[in-house]
């Protein structure tokens, strides 16, 4: 599959947020047509549906299209692993940070100009610092209340479910930090 311009980048964690209150609709039209995800982010979704089963959700979510292949060569490897590092991986499970680490690595060296969404925070600032366009589940719902996608308070409250629900999401003090109007 080639790269195709404003491609939008999924790690893990934003969809585990949007599967886990049952609201990967939010995602798929706001962001469907352009929506990938890596083969790393695929099995940690799958790995997960025993201790989460919404994940299965994901598993379903055809709009999400095939998994984008990273790059197995001996450079790419070296490049991924020291990524890793940099996000905190050193001598941790060896799949510590991976599909975030390609996910970095690809959009620097292959699909330049996508987008990469994240709720891991150290990802998020070190793909940031090299320059990668980036942004979480807070800015998705802050758009997707300005275009009538979702109501106000109903964008905060999904925040305050997923992080009630021991996701890691950036939640405003009031429903003022996400539907401002």
């Amino acid at each position: 599959m080639s790269a195709r311009i404003g491609d939008i980048y999924f790690d893990t964690c934003t969809l585990a947020n949007f599967a886990a209150v049952d609201r990967l609709d939010l995602l798929r039209e706001r962001y469907g047509h352009r929506a990938r995800w890596t083969e790393t982010i695929r099995w940690e979704i799958t790995r997960g549906v025993g201790a989460a089963p919404y994940l299965q959700r994901v598993l379903q979510a055809e709009w999400l299209g095939e998994p984008v292949e990273i790059s197995d060569s001996t450079s790419a490897l070296t490049e991924i692993n020291n990524i890793r590092r940099g996000l905190g991986a050193l001598g941790s499970s060896p799949t510590r940070h991976l599909g975030e680490a390609e996910i970095i690595y690809h959009l620097q060296h292959v699909d330049v100009g996508a987008f990469f969404v994240t709720d891991d925070r150290e990802a998020l600032n070190f793909a940031r610092r090299r320059g990668l366009f980036t942004f979480d589940t807070h800015k998705i719902m802050e758009e997707c209340f300005s275009c009538s996608e979702v109501g106000c308070p109903e964008a905060f409250e999904l925040l305050q479910q997923m992080a009630a629900s021991d996701r890691g999401v950036r939640v405003p003090s009031s429903h003022m930090g996400v539907c401002p109007s």
